[in-house]
C-alpha cells in the first residue's frame, strides 16, 4: 500500500452532485461524509477531497 487509506465499499455513498464520500458518525451522532473523490461536474466550493460535509436527509440527523 502506498500510504493511501482503504475505503470500505459499504461506507461509501455518492451525493447528488456526484461526489463520493466515506460516511461515519461525528461526536454528536450525526452522519458526516469525508469526500474521497470530487466529481468534475460538482460546483460546490466546499466539496474538496478530504473535506467533511454533513450528510443530507432526516435519517442522517439522529444518533444510532
Amino acid at each position: 500500500m502506498s500510504g493511501e487509506k482503504a475505503v470500505a465499499a459499504t461506507n461509501t455513498q455518492t451525493l447528488n452532485c456526484g461526489c463520493e464520500v466515506q460516511t461515519s458518525r461525528d461526536f454528536l451522532g450525526r452522519v458526516v461524509g469525508t469526500i474521497v473523490r470530487r466529481a468534475e461536474e460538482c460546483s460546490r466550493d466546499g466539496h474538496v477531497t478530504g473535506g467533511v460535509v454533513l450528510m443530507p436527509g432526516r435519517e442522517n440527523a439522529r444518533s444510532e
